[in-house]
């Protein structure tokens, strides 16, 4: 439909800035709009899965791996629920929906998830 186009969010879709915000993504932007998106959050699960797996502290591997499956699961519910798998339960979608709280944490933990990749390409170059 082209961007701001979309007729799905003036009035058919609950809450389309928030919880639903991917189906007026698709809506707008297409299949290379929502590959685009579901790419990018897959590689930052993939990202944190294998950071995760190459340090050698085990509370550093453990936050990395508990990172990784949060955004990972957070993405399967949302997605899940606007494809009809399970409820709309009103997890948002990581680093795309609307919310300041969500945006917050995820931005701690992705800062959370960096310190721990910088720490363990220090020790492997110490």
């Amino acid at each position: 439909m082209g961007l701001g186009n979309s007729i799905q969010k003036m009035g058919y879709l609950p809450e389309p800035h928030t919880d639903v915000i991917m189906a007026v993504i698709s809506e707008e932007i297409g299949i290379l709009g929502t590959i685009i998106v579901i790419g990018g959050l897959g590689f930052i699960v993939l990202r944190a899965l294998y950071i995760a797996m190459t340090t050698t502290d085990p509370q550093a591997r453990m936050l990395a791996a508990g990172i990784g499956s949060v955004i990972g699961i957070q993405t399967f519910v949302n997605l899940g629920g606007l494809t009809g798998l399970i409820p709309l339960t009103g997890v948002p979608l990581p680093l795309i929906s609307y919310g300041g709280t969500s945006m917050i944490l995820l931005s701690l933990s992705l800062g959370i998830l960096m310190n721990v990749s910088m720490f363990s390409k220090y020790q492997k170059n110490k």
